[in-house]
């Protein structure tokens, strides 16, 4: 009988990807992603830079066992790195509980110098202190307290929303403010001390405005309680706020 053909590694890889990876990246793209969570092997977390982008910048890809907190880690090991997040994806493989996400990246050099572009080696220390976070070597507060982000004063106004997803009803919370240092590491923070799980987010940054969106659920994987969403309008607001003191 004929040997039982093998299916192809990057089929898997795109059939194990949410509905909204698989509509904005192509195969050749998967393809190269695949590679990169391949690369993680056993360990806790693996980061790679998947593609360069003008006057330095540049597209991370982070692969990590997916758990409570963990956009939190990538965070603070981003403000470490002096990092600023243009954009985010953050996706979940099907099945498999691994985290595939994707940063866009640009370097805070301090004013009046050179813009200095993101390297691989920025990638390998952001790695080695996302698997300290990960593997409980560190702690999150530990980190956040070496890499104080510079406060600055404020520059627009913050509104702090809960939206419905049409797909799946869960609840979408949308953070709407100006740009700073830290601003993904305060938000990511307050929603893991306020125990609720981050199934997706994406942000986006235009001309110093921040769009930042989260899909939240309980802990348990639960639909988020409708007594728990001021609370945390609350919290991030206070969070973000806490960036401009």
């Amino acid at each position: 009988m004929p040997a039982k053909a093998r299916r192809d590694p990057v089929s898997d890889f795109l059939d194990s990807m949410p509905w909204r990876y698989r509509e904005r990246f192509d195969v050749a793209s998967a393809r190269e992603h695949a590679a990169i969570v391949a690369r993680r092997g056993a360990a806790p977390a693996h980061v790679e830079l998947w593609r360069r982008q003008p006057r330095g910048g540049a597209v991370m890809c982070v692969a990590a066992a997916d758990c409570p907190g963990l956009l939190s880690f990538i965070s603070a090991a981003l403000v470490v790195q002096r990092m600023d997040v243009e954009a985010a994806q953050a996706y979940t493989r099907i099945a498999t509980n691994e985290a595939v996400d994707f940063f866009w990246l640009r370097r805070l050099d301090s004013p009046g110098h050179a813009e200095s572009p993101v390297l691989q080696a920025d990638a390998s220390r952001i790695a080695e202190v996302l698997c300290a976070l990960c593997s409980g070597a560190r702690t999150l507060d530990e980190v956040a307290a070496a890499a104080r982000a510079e406060r600055v004063g404020p520059a627009g106004a913050t509104r702090v929303r809960f939206d419905e997803t049409t797909e799946s009803g869960l609840a979408v919370l949308t953070v709407e403010t100006f740009d700073r240092p830290g601003l993904l590491l305060a938000v990511t923070r307050a929603l893991h001390r306020a125990r609720v799980q981050i199934l997706a987010s994406e942000a986006t940054t235009t001309k110093g405005h921040v769009v930042d969106r989260f899909t939240l659920v309980e802990l348990d994987g639960a639909p988020l309680r409708p007594s728990r969403r001021g609370m945390l309008q609350v919290e991030v607001l206070a969070a973000v706020d806490s960036l401009g003191r």
